[in-house]
C-alpha cells in the first residue's frame, strides 16, 4: 500500500507502476467512479520493484510468488514491462493483464493478455470466445506461454 501522492508519481512516471487506487475521495466519499489514495499494488508490480532495489517493505516480508503459476504471471509480466508497456490487471476483460501503450491516464488499453500453459491445446471454441470479447471491445487479444525448454514467453494475438 503507498498512501503517499509523491510516491504514487515517482511509480508511475520513472517506472510505469499504475497499481489500483482504492481511497474514497473525503469531499464525495459515498462515490465509486473515482478513488483516491491509498494506491494498492499488484504482487507483480510489488516483486518487480524489490527485484531491481526500488522499494523496500516495512514490517512483514513479501514472500510472493509462491506458486508455478505466480512464478510464469511474474515472468508474464516481467516480459510485457520490459517491452515498454503499462500492465494493469485484466480480470475486467476475462485476461491476467491488460496492456497500455502510454499511461492508463491517456491511453485506452490495446491487449488484453491471457497466459496459456506452455503445449496446452485451445478449442476452437474458446479462441472464437475469446476473439469475440476483444471485438466487442475493442482490443487485441493476447495469448502468451512460457516455454520452459527456451525459458522464453511466446506470444500470440487474435484480432
Amino acid at each position: 500500500m503507498v498512501a503517499c501522492a509523491d510516491d504514487v508519481l515517482w511509480l508511475r512516471t520513472k517506472h510505469r507502476i499504475v497499481g489500483s487506487l482504492e481511497g474514497s475521495h473525503p469531499a464525495n466519499p459515498l462515490q465509486n467512479n473515482y478513488f483516491g489514495l491509498p494506491l494498492f499494488l499488484m504482487p507483480e508490480e510489488t516483486a518487480l520493484l524489490i527485484e531491481r532495489d526500488a522499494i523496500c517493505i516495512e514490517g512483514d516480508k513479501f514472500e510472493w510468488p509462491q506458486s508455478e503459476r505466480d512464478q510464469l504471471r511474474f515472468k508474464l509480466f516481467k516480459d510485457l514491462h520490459g517491452r515498454g508497456f503499462f500492465v494493469t490487471q485484466g480480470i475486467k476483460f476475462g485476461g491476467e493483464y491488460l496492456l497500455y501503450p502510454g499511461d492508463p491516464l491517456r491511453y485506452h488499453s490495446s491487449h488484453i493478455v491471457s497466459l496459456v500453459d506452455h503445449g496446452q491445446t485451445v478449442a476452437a471454441r474458446e479462441l472464437i470466445t475469446l476473439g469475440r470479447v476483444c471485438t466487442a471491445v475493442n482490443k487485441i487479444r493476447l495469448l502468451s506461454s512460457w516455454n520452459p525448454h527456451t525459458d522464453h514467453i511466446t506470444h500470440i494475438t487474435l484480432n
